[in-house]
């Protein structure tokens, strides 16, 4: 029995060592956070948007968007990206093979019709069917291609662009007026070395229209799950993503909205077909390149607030995404293994990829064993039940502060770029939920990773699409 309790013992300092790590790297990641959004606040209020927006030496950008089976949405997203505040634009739309009414959703919408275009090949995609395009909004291109995935289309896409930078959004993101202003806004101080830039993106279950850059306070769903997600994202954009920005590794430009220089993306040979997800596989791809030759180069997050996006409604929904996070998360750190802990990388190698393995890769391991080992260990006698629901509330503790702080950058932002904040009750409602999730919405998390992991294990590569939300479709447009 005393080796038991002493194999126990030991078992719990090895998980407790690896929580203290991951949660004072956390902390140092809000600091760092503060540091960068302090930064990027002064710029902003310097910044003179007006003129950006009617320069016509403001940069042209290609708003890319992959359409498989987004029927319900996808009018709605086209035309939230060609009203954008911003001079010149093209909105390229890729039907990836879509088995819904996509493809009439947008015809009906736009009055598509059928042209012949010549266009650069510069990335292999699957077969292109046809082009369409409108003679009521000239600056759109719907194309209707074979099934070939997200990454695909996304070529196909950057092969009919026009502009020297592409954004790329998924279909059921809703873009804020001023998206493109704000996201290219650093790129036009300095284009020769800004190859990306991606900003936050908030999680709703229907995004029917987006967020504009007006006054006024800004409403958060009253949905459970729906505010566990979007908690889940603001930690992921201003703890994590401003940090590595600071520290020079941003290491995912999210599929959300993510601008890449087109010509790098052609000289890299474009989004992978290889992966799970294409987001994070080319930003480590990037930065392995980039790095390895010398290059000088700077990939962004911005604080700002771009639009918003749908999440699943269903548990099993979220399960089967967050899985699918886990497994491109360990593809990608598998593949560039080689820029683990290697100074050639700089702080990509040296604090960057350690952090994504301790924090995402071995999480799941981590998880699962101090699961079994506390449960053991009040069992056996080895620790009390009370210092076990003390240590509970250590960690839902800590999780609530890293929770705030996320919430206080992202309102401090809000009030700085937009003029709106969040309302007080729905603050105060997601600051009380920042305990909370540690024991309604981590045990969801835990459960993903750990399908994650085995679908990786096994080599699954299915995209496993949630489906869609239900709502009330939005009508055509008139203009």
């Amino acid at each position: 029995m005393n080796v038991l309790r002493d194999a126990l013992f030991w078992a719990l300092v090895v998980c407790f060592s690896y929580l203290a790590l991951v949660t004072a790297l956390y902390f140092l990641h809000v600091l760092v956070a503060l540091v960068e959004n302090a930064v990027r606040g002064r710029e902003h209020r310097a910044e003179d948007y007006e003129t950006i927006s009617v320069s016509p030496f403001t940069i042209p950008v290609s708003v890319i968007a992959a359409v498989y089976n987004e029927e319900p949405i996808v009018a709605a997203a086209v035309r939230a990206a060609l009203d954008q505040d911003y001079p010149e634009l093209e909105v390229i739309v890729v039907n990836d093979g879509s088995t819904d009414r996509s493809l009439e959703r947008l015809i009906e919408a736009f009055d598509l019709e059928p042209r012949e275009v010549f266009y650069r090949r510069a990335l292999g995609t699957k077969t292109v069917r046809a082009i369409y395009k409108s003679a009521r909004e000239p600056r759109l291109v719907v194309v209707d291609k074979e099934n070939g995935g997200k990454a695909d289309a996304l070529n196909c896409g950057i092969n009919l662009a026009r502009y020297r930078y592409v954004c790329g959004v998924d279909a059921d993101t809703v873009l804020a007026e001023d998206a493109l202003l704000r996201g290219m806004r650093l790129v036009l101080r300095d284009p020769a070395n800004v190859l990306a830039v991606t900003s936050h993106v908030s999680i709703t279950f229907e995004p029917e229209r987006g967020e504009s850059g007006a006054r006024g306070t800004k409403a958060v769903d009253r949905r459970l799950l729906s505010n566990f997600q979007h908690l889940d994202y603001v930690r992921a954009f201003y703890n994590n993503r401003l940090a590595w920005t600071r520290l020079g590794f941003m290491l995912c430009t999210v599929g959300a909205f993510h601008i890449w220089r087109r010509d790098l993306l052609e000289e890299m040979g474009g989004f992978s077909t290889e992966f799970t997800c294409e987001d994070i596989e080319l930003t480590f791809r990037v930065h392995e390149r980039y790095r390895r030759e010398k290059r000088p180069y700077t990939i962004l997050c911005l604080p700002d607030h771009v639009g918003a996006t749908e999440g699943p409604r269903r548990v099993r929904s979220l399960i089967s995404q967050r899985a699918r996070w886990q497994r491109v998360i360990m593809e990608t750190v598998w593949h560039y293994r080689g820029m683990l802990g290697n100074p050639r990388y700089g702080t990509v190698g040296l604090l960057g990829t350690p952090f994504y393995l301790l924090s995402e890769v071995l999480a799941p391991v981590f998880e699962v064993l101090s699961l079994v080992m506390l449960t053991l260990a009040v069992v056996a006698g080895a620790f009390e039940v009370v210092h076990l629901l003390l240590f509970l509330g250590v960690i839902a503790f800590a999780n609530g502060l890293l929770t705030t702080a996320a919430l206080l950058l992202d309102d401090r932002s809000a009030r700085g770029y937009h003029g709106r904040s969040y309302r007080k009750r729905d603050l105060a409602r997601l600051i009380m939920l920042g305990p909370a999730d540690l024991f309604l919405y981590r045990p969801i998390l835990m459960w993903a990773r750990l399908e994650g992991t085995w679908q990786f294990l096994r080599r699954e590569r299915d995209w496993h699409k949630f489906e869609r939300n239900a709502r009330r479709l939005p009508a055509p447009s008139a203009s």
